[in-house]
């Protein structure tokens, strides 16, 4: 596992309790195996506070009111601009801290990819999570959400690796993606989902993922 890591969360983090509670366990198992944890999200939220493990240094972004206000769940301008101040933040942390990973939630990942660019020396791996696809139903057709998924499928490409819940949402991307570096991790709550890991298997599979993303290529 990594040293040190930066968990980049989504845009809409503090309104999403299960990504919330993914990021804890992402965490804990970080820690668990003798990494440091950042977390980079837009705002604090109580249930963040809460769940979240002491040792974990928590970052968030200058607040710009009425644009980070609640932003909504489809793609806008101000999902956007929440993005670029997340970016921005992303790597000026990056400068000082000197993170061996960055692991991105949702369309975290699409900042993390931006944030991945900056590293002293090379491309710093990424490792993208996605639970909430703009590939998915529900989202109003135009030029926004052609865009967003535009993006989501680009960052997924350049990741390290892939971390997805389950094959529904895999099946959402189509061909779209690197299945070769997917792995499939359900979350570890049997309270939330039916199917659920244990926490020790969480971290089992999440060392897996992390060994594959930084271990160099053609080794």
């Amino acid at each position: 596992m990594p040293p040190s890591v930066l968990i980049v969360a989504s845009t809409r983090a503090y309104a999403d309790s299960q990504e919330i509670l993914r990021i804890q366990d992402t965490a804990a198992a970080l820690l668990e195996a003798g990494g440091a944890v950042d977390v980079l999200v837009p705002r604090i939220s109580p249930l963040l506070t809460s769940v979240l493990n002491p040792a974990v240094r928590v970052f968030t972004v200058p607040r710009l009111v009425p644009f980070m206000s609640n932003p909504p769940r489809r793609p806008s301008f101000r999902r956007f601009l929440v993005g670029a101040l997340m970016f921005f933040r992303g790597v000026a942390l990056l400068s000082r801290r000197g993170y061996a990973a960055l692991h991105g939630v949702n369309d975290g990942a699409l900042v993390a990819r931006a944030v991945s660019g900056f590293a002293t020396v090379g491309r710093l791996p990424f490792i993208a999570e996605v639970h909430r696809p703009f590939s998915g139903p529900g989202f109003l057709k135009g030029p926004r959400t052609a865009f967003a998924r535009l993006s989501e499928r680009r960052a997924l490409r350049r990741a390290a690796a892939i971390i997805l819940p389950d094959a529904q949402t895999l099946a959402l991307f189509g061909r779209h993606i690197p299945r070769a570096r997917v792995t499939l991790i359900p979350d570890p709550h049997v309270e939330l989902v039916p199917t659920a890991f244990t926490f020790a298997e969480f971290s089992a599979a999440l060392r897996h993922v992390y060994e594959y993303a930084l271990c160099p290529k053609g080794v």
